[in-house]
């Protein structure tokens, strides 16, 4: 069947993950394929909806990849879907901050590895949906509106939680470099939207950690959640982090797994009231996002 999404001739580009220089070294990954830019941030409801269904359904294609981080320069393949991954076990002798990734085929948006201060010992991990942007995941008609017929700049932002994690980061003696983690279960066809959405409201930089396509259920998001936090906490295992979700879908058991497994680990953990059952529990130990960001001296 033609595949109204493909143009023939069309360049490729190279949707490069962000990345942290952890305990166990670095991992670099990201998606080739064809060009396929998101919507402007003047573009109405319908050609939001185009770009976006264009973006989602765009095959990975065959390319070698050319990474450059510093003075290093690396070669690899994609698999049969586009991916490439590049793990190594090994430091990279760069100083704290964040270094930018380029590569060949051209990045579609800026992607960059973190190197945290040694002195930092304060992070954060925070969901996306109904956590730091308005998605109403419980009403699907609505979580796909939003998602899909809305650019990013025109996404709503829950007011005052980019502040908040600004000021949690100047607790950090060096606070431009302290361990930020934004954990969406989005498919990572969305990174480029969500570094746009990131940007335009002015939420300290991070590490976007997105959702390979097909990895695990599309509507059971424990697994992919818990693995990537226990990925995070490996890798930086001096840190102690503040965890940021919402009651939607899971994050409050995830996040209380996560810290009886890890209770030195976790700092606290604040959520979100959306579901729409007001009888949804309340799990202990957790606290309200509202009720802190409203009084962030509420932070101990």
């Amino acid at each position: 069947m033609w595949n109204v999404f493909a143009w023939a001739d069309d360049p490729l580009h190279n949707t490069v993950d962000d990345a942290v220089l952890g305990a166990s070294g670095y991992q670099l990954s990201g998606r080739v394929t064809e060009a396929r830019a998101a919507a402007s941030a003047e573009s109405g409801k319908l050609g939001t909806l185009y770009r976006s269904a264009r973006q989602l359904l765009t095959d990975g294609e065959e390319a070698v990849v050319t990474l450059n981080l510093g003075s290093w320069q690396w070669r690899t393949h994609v698999d049969s879907q586009g991916y490439w991954l590049l793990a190594q076990n090994a430091p990279l002798p760069l100083d704290p901050g964040w270094h930018p990734i380029t590569s060949t085929p051209p990045a579609s948006s800026e992607a960059r590895l973190l190197v945290p201060h040694p002195d930092n010992r304060i992070g954060i991990i925070s969901d996306m949906d109904d956590t730091v942007m308005v998605s109403q995941v419980n009403t699907r008609a609505r979580l796909l509106r939003n998602s899909l017929m809305r650019p990013p700049e025109a996404r709503q932002a829950f007011a005052g939680v980019a502040p908040l994690y600004t000021h949690i980061a100047t607790l950090n003696p060096q606070p431009a470099t302290t361990p930020v983690f934004y954990l969406s279960a989005s498919p990572r066809q969305f990174t480029d939207n969500l570094r746009r959405f990131l940007s335009a409201n002015a939420f300290p930089p991070g590490v976007l950690l997105t959702k390979r396509w097909g990895e695990g259920s599309l509507t059971d998001q424990r697994a992919y959640k818990t693995a990537r936090l226990e990925a995070v906490f490996a890798a930086l295992p001096d840190v102690r982090f503040h965890l940021f979700g919402d009651d939607g879908e899971q994050d409050p058991e995830i996040y209380a797994e996560i810290r009886q497994r890890h209770p030195t680990r976790v700092a606290s953990i604040w959520i979100r009231r959306v579901h729409p059952d007001a009888a949804r529990a309340r799990l202990p130990g957790q606290g309200d996002l509202a009720e802190l960001v409203a009084n962030p001296a509420l932070l101990r």
